[in-house]
C-alpha cells in the first residue's frame, strides 16, 4: 500500500437500489487534487495545473471526512477486477485544514 497527500475538494454520500439484484449499494463520491499545495505546477506532458480526480469509496469512510476542503492522507492498494489488478483508494485520513 502507498500513501499520498491530497486536497479533498468535495464529498457526497450516495445510495441506490440495484435494479437487477435488488441489493442496496452505497458509498461516498470524492473529488480531490493529488497534492497538498496549490502552488503552480508544470506537468511532464506539457499541461499546467492540477487535474481533479474522482473516486468512490465505501460508505464507512464518510465518518473519516472531517473538513472539506481539507488535506487528507490517501492510502492506495490493489483490488482485483475482472481478473486484473487495479489500484484503488483504500482509506482516507484527515490531516489538516487547507490554509488560505
Amino acid at each position: 500500500m502507498q500513501q499520498f497527500r491530497a486536497i479533498l475538494l468535495f464529498a457526497k454520500p450516495w445510495r441506490f437500489v440495484d435494479e437487477n439484484s435488488g441489493q442496496v449499494r452505497e458509498g461516498v463520491s470524492l473529488e480531490y487534487l493529488m497534492t497538498d499545495s496549490l502552488n503552480p505546477v508544470e506537468n511532464e506532458d506539457g499541461s499546467v495545473g492540477h487535474r481533479v480526480l474522482k473516486e468512490s469509496v465505501s460508505i464507512n469512510k464518510l465518518q473519516k471526512i472531517v473538513k472539506v476542503p481539507g488535506i487528507y492522507g490517501l492510502t492506495y492498494g490493489f483490488d482485483i477486477q475482472k481478473g486484473k489488478p487495479v489500484m484503488r483508494l483504500q482509506d482516507i485520513e484527515f490531516i489538516s485544514e487547507v490554509e488560505g
